[in-house]
């Protein structure tokens, strides 16, 4: 895995067109998992969340559509300055939207300071995940819940064969062609091959300290939602 001043190299490379790769990569699913990850958060008006690795801020917008106050934090700058111009153009007058500048392993955030914490496709780019969970319940509240959106790997076989082969043979062409860096789109399938099965993820958690763990799979598997409790 790429070290964090790589990571950062790299989505700052393709910040200026990742929202248009995310949409034609996904084929435009991509919107459906945002609201699904929202959903499963349990956020609402009058809670406070932390939007870890928040890239261009989809996932924050997410949040805040169910009325709750969100901090959008991301170490990769370029990405993270995209997101209140795109949140301005969505905004109704009850929600917030909030940018700090943070690394998982190392958030800014005092104890206890938020209701729900969410990482969508950020997890997996984290060097050291047990570092990055210790943080996140450090600082949410007792009773505070943490959801992780993420690529994971999918159940049914035939889809299984076809995403592998997708993944590996069509996602970097066109990523490379229109983001201009094709090693950006090889680096994303050889870390979701790389990354832990949903069982396993699920079973880190636990280890880390969190309480009430479940996962569901979206898209047969393709993205899975994870869910613990501090």
């Amino acid at each position: 895995m790429p070290e964090g001043k790589q990571v950062q190299s790299m989505f700052s490379g393709i910040a200026g067109r990742y929202d248009l790769l995310n949409h034609v990569l996904s084929g435009g699913i991509d919107f459906y998992w945002w609201r699904r990850m929202a959903k499963a958060s349990g956020a609402k008006p009058g809670l406070r969340y932390l939007d870890v690795a928040a890239g261009t801020g989809d996932s924050s917008i997410a949040l805040a559509r169910r009325g709750a106050e969100v901090v959008s934090t991301d170490f990769t700058h370029a990405m993270l300055r995209l997101g209140p111009a795109k949140f301005a153009k969505k905004r109704k007058d009850h929600l917030i939207f909030a940018s700090a500048d943070a690394d998982a392993q190392r958030l800014p955030f005092k104890d206890a300071s938020f209701d729900g914490l969410t990482i969508c496709y950020g997890i997996r780019n984290v060097e050291k995940r047990e570092a990055a969970y210790a943080e996140f319940l450090r600082v949410l509240r007792p009773g505070g819940r943490l959801t992780i959106l993420e690529f994971s790997t999918p159940v049914i076989p035939g889809l299984r064969g076809l995403y592998t082969w997708y993944s590996l043979k069509v996602l970097p062409k066109i990523g490379g062609w229109l983001s201009g860096d094709r090693s950006a789109y090889e680096y994303l399938p050889d870390s979701i091959r790389k990354f832990p099965k949903q069982k396993e993820l699920a079973a880190e958690l636990e280890v880390a300290g969190f309480r009430e763990v479940t996962w569901t799979n979206l898209t047969g598997g393709i993205v899975a939602l994870h869910s613990g409790m501090k």
